[in-house]
């Protein structure tokens, strides 16, 4: 028997896992994964194929692998000595060489990168520098291991004739072509993602079937009570329906969340699509947008199929949500949170007994039923590099996908995520909710949304007047505000209301601003500060006690950058924004008389800063200028934005005039500036990338004689949701001080296991800053053996403004 796998149980007995065996699993599952975008032939293709290359000197490579774990053997034998992935891309690219037309010669290249690649990760088709991996991988096996692809190739049609596989490939050519049909017109772009699509069927089956024989244990399904949930959240409702409230305002805000919540579950009814879900900041979009969902999943995708997937911009408002949802479906371990705040200490388990391997397959699968996670794990799902993130791709398909807060989506990336949920719309049954108080019309910016984006609420004029609960009043002047001059002014609005937010542009100038009014303001007035220079547990720390001043009445001034007024549940009784754009504006009133606490409007004043530096900020320079733009329109001629600078009306006009600046447009792509020809990334998968790259390597190597032309790997590396020109920080802040003396008594020496311990549990006191302005703190860090981390000296780090570039007591320095 040719062996896939082997496992040693108790007694030193060997259970072995056939390579025909594995195969047939791995077919299997793969074949399940691929239906979901009808496909399930070229899955099972894939499947049969993928270790189809153990059947030869593997064999001997797995012996010896056994003698060692049996301790019979000193060494392991090399990993990768044999390389068993190659074969059956070679065996594929020979047995379909006289296929002449383009979607045979396309399906064959598919085939052959998936199934040579299905540890590692895609590699470039044809690199920028006209590498070609592939090619030059197979061309070398044939060159050679000629009589060892005789060998298995014997072995193997012995289990599966040459002519099963031919009826195979001919079935997955015929999927390839009813998909271009289905979707109209399969771009270069919408091929790409196909090819990602059927390597993640792959990977996914080729792990858990290796993983369900390693672990002994049966592969059953999950079966998913959409119902049972769906029914605790309407006893939810129900319970805030029948709260007695205190306000006649307050009532009527429960009623505009009602009938918005009503909208929502109606919509649940229709068909796959992208849906629009424009609610008023702290109109319930939430629990809105989970009642539809809910609705939604379990009458158009059954009752075992499909996720609902959350995805928001800022962990802080994923902790809240699902910490909210989960326990009001009372859902446990079928809500999976996948951000970076997540920490297990060593031995510890979550609440519902989630041990750390368990937490790491799921956040590779994405198998659960609820899925709460970020934009950055999203986006890397289908563009980032590696095995990890794509894995879980095929689990997007039959899902609903909930884009929360979708107008903080990276500009750069927009591009990308526009054709990318207009594929999983039209090729995966997904449907799209995007969710936010200040929703851009993506369906009409150039990013590839061709599906027809339908609104859910109606009447959103309407339902955004009833629902204000601030005025904004554009307190700007021409000359600008000095920040004394702006401190001033926030002193003079404080003598009006208990509790104001500040929201300024640039953490200088809320330093600034903090330590004026900290001076100036009587001492009964608190005032909290909050920005990125405060690690993500100070800054929690920080927002908690907010929470509870504000619950108690108390007076108190928050000064922060814009990383309080988006998502986070707090409310004030007036709101000082710094001019930026509307949306931004929008959102920090939002922050003010969230709830309808007050009978009378709140009131958000928008002033300006007299020479603000913003440096490269382009969008808040872009948003400055629209939002300028908006205002003095709004001074001609109120009655055009129906006599609100929060209306519908209003935003619109600032979006279409925000995406029409040419230094937002230049944007959108994913610009790339370290090659004059592909200038963007989304070119990468397009035509005209694909005829660079080809005219490349005609000049240097004569005609390219393949079709698909893809740097997958290249463009792989290069994508970062986030920028990734920071250093982190590990602070002395909290348990930050004690995780940096230990680490410093150790001098850095841990195991594997051990410093990925640490890094996860050191991860709530690091501290990002943009390496250019590394060399201002240049005193105040020190190096650590841990590649791009730093950590601060004491005296460094102040319990009210974070990171400084002053020490406070010198002689407290290690």
């Amino acid at each position: 028997m040719d062996i896939a796998h082997f496992r040693i149980e108790k007694g030193k007995k060997i259970i072995y896992q056939s390579v025909e065996a594995h195969l047939n699993g791995t077919a299997n599952l793969a074949e399940g994964f691929a239906s979901k975008i009808n496909m399930p032939k070229a899955g099972r293709l894939l499947g049969l194929l993928h270790d189809s290359g153990k059947f030869g000197a593997y064999q001997q490579y797995l012996q010896e692998c056994i003698q060692y774990e049996l301790g019979n053997r000193k060494a392991p034998p090399v990993k990768g000595s044999v390389d068993h992935g190659v074969f059956g891309a070679v065996y594929i690219m020979e047995l379909t060489e006289n296929e002449r037309d383009a979607f045979s010669q396309v399906m064959a290249e598919i085939l052959a990168m998936a199934i040579a690649y299905h540890h590692g990760g895609l590699r470039d088709y044809l690199g920028l520098d006209t590498s070609t991996p592939l090619w030059d991988r197979i061309r070398n096996y044939q060159q050679e291991n000629g009589e060892e692809f005789c060998l298995i190739k014997t072995a193997y049609e012995k289990i599966y004739p040459a002519d099963e596989i031919r009826n195979l490939f001919s079935a997955a050519v015929r999927e390839l072509k009813n998909l271009k049909e289905a979707l109209s017109n399969l771009s270069n772009f919408h091929l790409h993602l196909v090819v990602k699509f059927l390597y993640s069927c792959l990977i996914d089956a080729d792990r858990e079937d290796t993983r369900i024989f390693m672990e002994g244990i049966e592969n059953k399904e999950k079966n998913s009570d959409w119902e049972k949930y769906g029914n605790h959240l309407e006893a939810h409702l129900d319970d805030l329906h029948n709260r007695r409230l205190k306000t006649d305002s307050e009532k009527k805000i429960r009623d505009l969340r009602e009938e918005m919540s009503e909208a929502c579950y109606q919509a649940g009814d229709w068909l796959t699509g992208v849906y629009k879900l424009t609610v008023p900041t702290g109109g319930g979009k939430t629990l809105a947008s989970m009642r539809m969902a809910l609705r939604h999943i379990r009458k158009k995708r059954g009752a075992d199929t499909g996720h609902i997937i959350q995805v928001l911009p800022f962990t802080a408002i994923i902790e809240q949500n699902a910490d909210a949802v989960r326990n009001i479906l009372e859902c446990k371990e079928d809500l999976l949170e996948h951000h970076s705040n997540i920490v297990f200490e060593t031995g510890d388990e979550m609440e519902s007994n989630l041990s750390k391997e368990r937490y790491r397959l799921l956040t590779e699968r994405w198998e659960s039923m609820f899925i709460f996670t970020t934009t950055v794990q999203f986006l890397d799902t289908v563009y980032a590099s590696g095995t990890q993130n794509i894995r879980r791709m095929h689990n997007l398909a039959n899902s609903v996908i909930i884009m929360d807060e979708v107008q903080a989506l990276p500009l750069k990336t927009m591009k990308l995520f526009g054709e990318l949920i207009d594929f999983l719309c039209r090729a995966c049954d997904a449907t799209i909710l995007l969710c936010t108080a200040t929703q851009p019309n993506l369906e009409e910016l150039p990013i590839g949304i061709k599906t027809k984006v339908r609104e859910i609420v109606p009447d959103i004029t309407r339902k955004f007047a009833q629902f204000e609960r601030m005025t904004v009043l554009d307190k700007t002047r021409e000359e600008g505000y000095t920040v004394e001059e702006a401190a001033a002014l926030i002193a003079e609005v404080k003598k009006t209301v208990k509790s104001l937010l500040v929201v300024m542009n640039t953490k200088k100038i809320v330093k600034q601003t903090y330590e004026i009014l900290k001076k100036d303001m009587e001492s009964r007035t608190e005032i909290l500060y909050i920005t990125t220079e405060l690690c993500p547990a100070h800054r929690r720390a920080v927002i908690l006690h907010l929470k509870e001043l504000l619950e108690q009445k108390k007076p108190v001034i928050c000064v922060s950058t814009s990383l309080l007024e988006a998502g986070v549940d707090v409310s004030f009784e007036g709101v000082v924004r710094s001019l930026a754009g509307l949306d931004s504006i929008a959102q920090s009133s939002g922050r003010g008389n969230r709830n309808g606490e007050s009978s009378h409007k709140g009131i958000a004043y928008i002033i300006n800063i007299k020479n603000e530096k913003l440096g490269s900020m382009i969008e808040i320079v872009a948003g400055k200028e629209k939002t300028e733009s908006v205002l003095d329109t709004y001074r001609r001629k109120p009655e055009a934005y129906h006599n609100s600078l929060l209306s519908p009306e209003a935003m619109a006009d600032y979006y279409r005039k925000y995406f029409d600046a040419e230094a937002i447009k230049k944007q959108l792509r994913y610009p790339l500036e370290d090659d004059p020809e592909m200038k963007n990334m989304y070119m990468y998968f397009t035509n005209d990338g694909d005829k660079v790259l080809k005219r490349r390597y005609t000049n240097k190597n004569g005609k390219y004689g393949h079709t698909l032309t893809y740097p997958f790997e290249t463009a792989g590396k290069k994508f970062h949701v986030i920028d990734q020109n920071t250093v982190s920080i590990l602070v002395p802040y909290g348990e930050g001080k004690k995780l940096i003396t230990d680490f410093i008594e150790r001098e850095g020496r841990y195991g594997l296991d051990e410093m990925r311990s640490f890094m996860k549990a050191a991860r709530p006191y690091f501290v990002n800053i943009y390496t250019d302005k590394l060399k201002v703190y240049q005193e105040a860090v020190v190096s650590s053996p841990i590649p791009g981390v730093l950590i601060l000296r004491d005296g460094y780090y102040d319990d009210v403004t974070g990171i400084k570039e002053e020490q406070t007591l010198r002689f407290l320095s290690y």
